[in-house]
């Protein structure tokens, strides 16, 4: 038999530790997708050798010290965001258009000595602004039909699994299962002792709009040195804010009317994330003869203490007997908590052929395994563990080129960024091209770049052992524009 309706609003106003942080989020935070001014998109961000963009200030800090004049840029970056989703043999497609600032800073090229000075040291440079890091902004549309399950069953095994008692299910699951008690979608079972609901088999039609949006920026305080133009040293302090945004519609209908009482269900989930952390960056320079330069950095984790989650959902439920359609709404759920993000090093080398142009390559090392959530509260023991257990240390590659021609310059690059985790599942793998063109002058320049990438993931509505992954493709276009000046 059914229950009677129960209004969660007079349960709580505020719940501390019914959300976890997952292994998901983790890596969320920890991958970084450098953006920043066109010239370095253009090149895929290969710059740790090649320096002198303000954009290094977040990759290899040295290339602060190649600049001879101080200069300011700006960037802009539109991003249309695209995905293609395959779920039990249905296509469905949605996209994402953003307006978003690569960079903004300024650096100051300092000459401590006279131009006839024999010292070593012939610049020291600082620099401030910020660099965009990651791009949330998506949308993901997944549609297909259930035949063998349903997500309110998926709720019924977890209940029944811990013999959760009725007078327990609101208190414990206040934002996802204590929704669907509450109206009506799982009940229990007097005749048989356990937990039920109306979709047992599936039959139903489901559907998911993800919706996510916000960036990670980090502010870049930074300075440098250039020792006798052959060695060239930098330091970064970063100042990382996160900010992300996902709102999801989760709807299931029925596909014929055979399913006794049950019509539709819609779950309607917000989540706001958002931190503020810092980290320091060293990096070298090195060019043993005029067309080879060396480069190397290294990154230090980067350590939030202040990351914040805060969310709600509403649950409503549809039946043949319009007496127990109910909508109900979670309490407001907060939580403080903190964050370490795994350590990097990267390795560079460029060629620089004259006047003409160069080619150059960066390899960045990053164990996504080294991630960790901290909490004075309650233990990250499990989602720490599997953290460990689920990534892996790999590499990040990236190659790009640039070509004068008088005050014009063409250039190309390409990025590969490893599947970060240990199995087949999710695998995350990303692909980038660019390529663009720019025009130079004493005091003054513009940039121009196109980026694409593409990365595929499998995705699970709910329990993995009960449903297909939803195969999505997540494509990127982005045109990024920079405008410069020196003096």
């Amino acid at each position: 038999m059914r229950k009677a309706s129960i209004i969660i609003g007079l349960f709580t106003l505020f719940v501390s530790n019914t959300y976890s942080q997952s292994a998901e989020d983790a890596l969320r935070y920890s991958r970084i997708f450098y953006s920043g001014t066109a010239r370095f998109n253009g090149l895929s961000g290969a710059f740790g050798a090649v320096g002198a963009d303000f954009s290094t200030l977040a990759t290899n800090p040295a290339g602060i010290g190649l600049y001879k004049k101080s200069e300011m840029t700006f960037t802009i970056a539109p991003t249309d965001a695209y995905a293609s989703t395959t779920y039990n043999g249905i296509t469905s497609t949605d996209y994402r258009l953003n307006f978003g600032i690569g960079n903004l800073g300024v650096v100051f090229s300092i000459k401590p000595y006279p131009k006839n000075n024999k010292s070593a040291l012939k610049n020291f440079n600082i620099g401030f602004g910020f660099n965009r890091q990651n791009d949330f902004n998506n949308s993901v549309l997944i549609n297909g039909v259930n035949t063998k399950n349903s997500l309110m069953q998926s709720y019924v095994n977890t209940l029944n699994a811990a013999l959760t008692p009725e007078n327990s299910i609101l208190y414990d699951y206040p934002f996802d299962i204590g929704l669907a008690y509450g109206t009506n979608l799982i009940y229990y079972d007097t005749l048989r002792r356990k937990y039920a609901c109306d979709a047992e088999f599936g039959g139903v039609i489901q559907n998911k709009q993800i919706t996510t949006y916000g960036s990670m920026n980090e502010l870049d305080f930074s300075f440098g040195a250039n020792f006798s133009d052959k060695l060239f040293v930098g330091m970064t302090f970063g100042v990382s804010s996160i900010n992300y945004y996902e709102n999801s519609i989760y709807t299931e209908t029925r596909t014929r009317d055979t399913i006794p009482n049950f019509v539709s269900l819609a779950y309607h989930y917000d989540l706001h994330t958002r931190g503020t952390g810092m980290n320091f960056k060293m990096g070298l320079i090195y060019k043993p003869v005029s067309w080879v330069r060396f480069g190397a950095s290294i990154h230090t984790p980067t350590w939030y203490p202040m990351m914040r989650d805060q969310w709600l959902a509403t649950m409503q439920s549809t039946f043949t007997n319009p007496d127990w359609n109910e909508t109900q709404a979670s309490p407001l759920g907060n939580y403080d908590y903190r964050l370490t993000t795994p350590f990097r090093a990267m390795g560079s080398l460029a060629f620089i052929i004259g006047q003409s142009g160069l080619i150059s390559a960066d390899y960045e090392y990053v164990n996504y395994s080294q991630a960790r959530f901290n909490s004075a509260y309650d233990s990250y023991d499990n989602v720490n563990n599997q953290i460990k257990s689920d990534y892996q240390s790999w590499g990040n590659i990236r190659v790009g080129t640039e070509w004068r021609i008088y005050n014009f310059l063409i250039r190309g690059g390409f990025g590969y960024f490893s599947n970060p985790y240990t199995g087949t599942t999710n695998n995350s793998e990303r692909f980038q091209a660019s390529g663009g063109f720019g025009y130079r002058v004493k005091h003054f320049f513009a940039d121009v770049t196109y980026v694409w990438s593409k990365m595929n993931q499998d995705y699970y509505l709910y329990n993995a052992r009960m449903v297909n992954p939803a195969a999505i493709s997540n494509y990127t276009n982005t045109v990024s524009t920079t405008i410069g000046f020196r003096f």
